[in-house]
């Protein structure tokens, strides 16, 4: 039995919890963000670069990344409740690390999915000049171009956060395969947010934050010693 962690109304939570939720809506935004947002990356659309496959996707491209920026910021609280399980919810890198994972991931999906997509939308009634005009200046956004840096920001925050609660885990002699789990989510959105990269890490996360909900409710359901 651990503890440092305590069943009040039959939820669980770690002594000194920093939010006292109830057990239903505490596990819901736990583990209900994390698991959309790897299911949608599956849908990511990645059209071939020309400007007639841009031009088909844009719609979608936008409403896509629209939906995205919404499950963004939505991740951050299962990362904040799950650093809180650990008692990491106030540490520092939690805090600048997720800070800058909504910042400026959140910047990099405006300009580079949802800005790309209306500009190649708006494009369409254009000539074919003008519409390989505007596919010259905005087919780079999204890859190795100045809106690329906000992109590498904002991952460097998830993996400051998530790599960070890894670690805590490690040290309180969680099982291996809660932090092993939890370290990959970290890092597998090096690869990229479109799928594979961002379903297995959001994936992964969902995955750490269930074993972690499956052993604190076999702990809850132990008599305290």
């Amino acid at each position: 039995m651990m503890t440092s962690e305590t069943v009040r109304g039959g939820a669980f939570h770690p002594a000194g919890s920093t939010w006292q939720l109830p057990a239903a809506l505490r596990r819901a935004l736990l583990l209900v963000p994390p698991l959309l947002l790897a299911g949608l990356e599956i849908a990511h659309p990645q059209p071939q670069m020309n400007v007639q496959a841009i031009m088909d996707a844009s719609t979608w491209f936008a409403a896509f990344h629209v939906i995205q920026l919404a499950l963004i910021g939505l991740v951050a609280l299962p990362v904040l409740l799950l650093a809180d399980n650990y008692g990491r919810a106030t540490s520092w890198p939690t805090r600048i690390g997720i800070g800058m994972f909504m910042i400026f991931f959140s910047a990099y999906d405006t300009l580079a999915g949802i800005g790309t997509g209306l500009a190649m939308r708006s494009a369409r009634d254009l000539s074919a000049v003008q519409q390989e005009a505007v596919f010259l200046v905005v087919k780079d956004w999204p890859g190795l171009a100045p809106p690329f840096v906000l992109s590498i920001l904002g991952t460097a925050g998830w993996i400051v956060a998530v790599g960070g609660l890894a670690l805590a885990a490690r040290r309180q002699a969680a099982p291996r395969r809660e932090w092993l789990v939890l370290g990959l989510a970290a890092v597998f959105l090096i690869a990229g947010h479109p799928f594979p990269g961002g379903t297995l890490a959001f994936g992964s996360f969902f995955v750490a934050a269930l074993f972690y909900e499956w052993r604190s409710s076999r702990a809850g359901a132990t008599p305290a010693t």
